[in-house]
């Protein structure tokens, strides 16, 4: 579903990826590990189109995306939650996720609100509250839906856990759960392990822009000596 090869992306003079490769099989989700600036942001920002690569391939589907405009990018069917969640504020619920509709996609079924308030309860009592008199984990839960209302084949989530109560956490390990079931396959960047590891079947870790190790997590879990080198404060 996703092959990235040799990546390489620059802010200015500052050289933040430096050879990323990695590759998300369809249905699978994928977690990329790293300590703060490790360079999963600009990773995801890279895929989406708001970086240009400085060099290296992106393939998606079989299509190669690499330097593409963010829209076309969105339209191919990958989808994006940044950390920063950007919801419209002074939206409804309902007028958040009919701005991320797009028509459906062949072999896919469509999602619609009804379908995703099965997923984000939350979100089916405040159908008509703004986005601004929300509380940050139904914010993460509307932005995540939103997303979906686009249809995506993949979606990128950055630090979807972050800042989160645990019974919120909760909540998002059954949701990203559910949208696998769906056909979404799922690349999330996190730092919280715990939830990494619930969630994922593989994982990335990188460090300083470049890829320091790849796996099963079931071998991350094991190895507290690699957990402890490349993931620990």
């Amino acid at each position: 579903m996703l092959r990235v090869d040799a990546l390489h992306a620059h802010y200015g003079r500052a050289h933040i990826l430096q050879g990323v490769s990695f590759s998300v099989a369809k249905g699978d989700a994928l977690v990329l590990l790293g300590r703060n600036g490790a360079g999963k942001s600009t990773t995801f920002k890279s895929l989406i189109g708001l970086v240009r690569p400085t060099s290296g391939r992106i393939a998606f589907d079989g299509q190669d995306i690499a330097g593409h405009e963010p829209h076309v990018i969105a339209r191919a069917g990958l989808g994006y939650v940044p950390e920063e969640r950007r919801i419209f504020t002074d939206l409804t619920v309902m007028e958040n996720l009919e701005v991320g509709r797009l028509p459906a996609r062949d072999g896919q079924p469509p999602w619609t609100p009804e379908r995703l308030f099965g997923i984000f309860p939350n979100l089916a009592a405040m159908r008509t509250r703004p986005g601004g008199r929300m509380s940050g984990g139904e914010q993460q839960m509307l932005a995540i839906a939103r997303t979906l209302m686009g249809n995506p084949r993949l979606i990128l989530l950055d630090e979807p856990s972050e800042g989160l109560a645990p019974v919120i956490v909760e909540q998002m390990v059954h949701a990203i759960r559910a949208m696998r079931d769906g056909g979404v396959t799922v690349v999330l960047a996190e730092q919280n392990l715990h939830f990494a590891l619930a969630v994922a079947d593989h994982a990335t870790i990188i460090e300083k822009g470049r890829i320091a190790w790849a796996g099963r997590v079931a071998e991350l879990q094991a190895d507290a000596g690699l957990r402890e080198t490349w993931l620990a404060l």
